[in-house]
C-alpha cells in the first residue's frame, strides 16, 4: 500500500502571487485537473506553499485560491500541509518571494525581478532573528507574521483536507548564534499556534550560510515543546551524507518525526531528474522510515534553468504531466507497492 504521507509540492496561483511583479496566470481548470491527476496516480498528500506577500498584495484573491485548493482536496481525499513559504526573502529584494512590502520597503531599496542583493538579505535575517524588524504599522515582525499565520489557520483549520501547517520555510542562518534564535522563534510561533489548532505543526531545518553547520547546532532550531511537531528538512539532492546528518539531528530531539518537505536532484543549471535517480532517492527514504516526503514541484510554469523542477506541460491551455511526473509515479509503485 502507498504511504499516504508522500507526494508533491503543489504551487497555487493567487496564494503564491508576487507582490512586486506580474505572476503568470494558470491554465484553465488548473487546480481541479491537477488534483484529479494526483488522485488517479495515488498521490494523497501535498505540501502547499503560500506567501505572506501574496496575502498582503490581494487578500480576497489569496483566500479564493486557498478555498479552491482546500475544496478540491476535500473532494479527492488529499491531505494538505500548508507551508508559510519564503525563498530569497521577498520579491521586494529581487526574484524571491515571501516577506511582504510592509517589512521591507522602509529599510531596503526596491530591486524587483533581479538577482537579490546578498548584503540586504543578510541584513534582513540578522535583524529578523534579533526582533529588530518593525512593520509599517509599527508592529514587531514576529508578532505581525504570527498574526497572519493565525488568520490562515483559522481559515483552514476545519477543512477536512488540512493535515498540518508549517511555521516558516527555510529560515536562514548567517551567524552561529542564529540557530538558538530560530529555536526561540519556533517556540514562540508554536505556542501561539497551539492556541488555535491541534493540527500537526512543521518546523524547518535552518539553511546555513556559514561553515559551522552541524547536527548539534541544527538541533537548536527545534521548539521547546515538540509534541505534535514534525521536523521538515530539504535535500537537493538526497544523499547518504545528508540523510545521516539529519538522522543525527533527529537523535538529539524527542517526540519529533522527520519529513522531507522538499527534494530534487539538485539546483545546478541543467540538472535533470531520471527514473534511476528517483528510485535511488525513494529507496533511501523508504529504508530510513521517515514520516514522509514531497518532491519539488508541481507548477504550471517551466523552470528554464533546472529541468528537474518541471513536472508538467501545458497543452491546449490545460495542465498535463510530463515524463518527470510519470517517472515519479512508476518509482513509487515499484517501491511502495510490493
Amino acid at each position: 500500500m502507498i504511504n499516504n504521507n508522500i507526494g508533491l509540492n503543489f504551487q497555487g496561483f493567487e496564494s503564491s502571487a508576487y507582490q512586486n511583479r506580474r505572476t503568470p496566470s494558470p491554465p484553465q481548470d488548473y487546480i481541479e485537473d491537477s488534483f484529479q491527476l494526483f488522485s488517479k496516480n495515488k498521490i494523497f498528500m501535498l505540501r502547499i506553499p503560500y506567501s505572506w506577500e501574496s496575502w498582503e498584495y490581494n487578500k480576497s484573491n489569496f483566500y479564493e485560491d486557498l478555498e479552491k485548493i482546500s475544496k478540491v482536496a476535500d473532494a479527492y481525499n488529499i491531505s494538505c500541509i500548508y507551508d508559510n513559504h519564503q525563498w530569497e526573502c521577498s520579491s521586494w529584494l529581487g526574484w524571491g518571494i515571501g516577506m511582504p512590502n510592509s517589512l521591507l520597503s522602509a529599510n531596503y531599496q526596491k530591486n524587483t525581478g533581479n538577482r537579490p542583493n546578498r548584503d540586504a538579505i543578510k541584513d534582513f535575517w540578522k535583524r529578523w532573528w534579533n526582533r529588530k524588524i518593525i512593520s509599517s504599522d509599527n508592529i514587531d515582525g514576529w508578532e505581525a507574521q504570527i498574526s497572519f499565520v493565525k488568520e490562515i489557520v483559522a481559515y483552514l483549520n476545519n477543512k477536512k483536507s488540512t493535515y498540518g501547517l508549517e511555521i516558516l520555510n527555510e529560515p536562514q542562518v548567517y551567524h552561529i548564534l542564529d540557530y538558538n534564535k530560530i529555536g526561540h522563534y519556533h517556540s514562540y510561533s508554536m505556542q501561539e499556534l497551539r492556541k488555535c489548532t491541534d493540527k500537526l505543526l512543521f518546523f524547518n531545518a535552518a539553511v546555513s550560510h556559514i561553515p559551522f553547520d552541524n547536527p548539534i547546532s541544527q538541533s537548536q532550531v527545534a521548539p521547546t515543546t515538540k509534541g505534535g511537531t514534525v521536523y521538515d528538512v530539504h535535500m537537493y539532492p538526497p544523499s547518504f551524507y545528508n540523510m545521516r546528518f539529519f538522522r543525527l539531528v533527529f537523535s538529539l530531539l524527542q517526540n519529533v518525526q522527520i519529513y522531507i518537505g522538499e527534494f530534487n536532484s539538485g539546483y545546478k543549471y541543467g540538472t535533470s531528474l531520471s527514473k534511476n535517480k528517483l528510485i535511488k532517492y525513494l529507496k533511501m527514504f523508504h529504508k530510513s522510515k521517515i514520516f514522509g516526503w514531497a518532491l519539488w514541484r508541481w507548477y504550471y510554469t517551466q523552470d528554464s534553468n533546472i529541468p528537474a523542477f518541471n513536472l508538467t506541460n501545458v497543452r491546449n491551455g490545460k495542465i498535463s504531466p510530463n515524463v518527470n511526473f510519470f517517472n515519479l509515479v512508476d518509482s513509487m509503485r515499484g517501491i511502495y507497492l510490493q
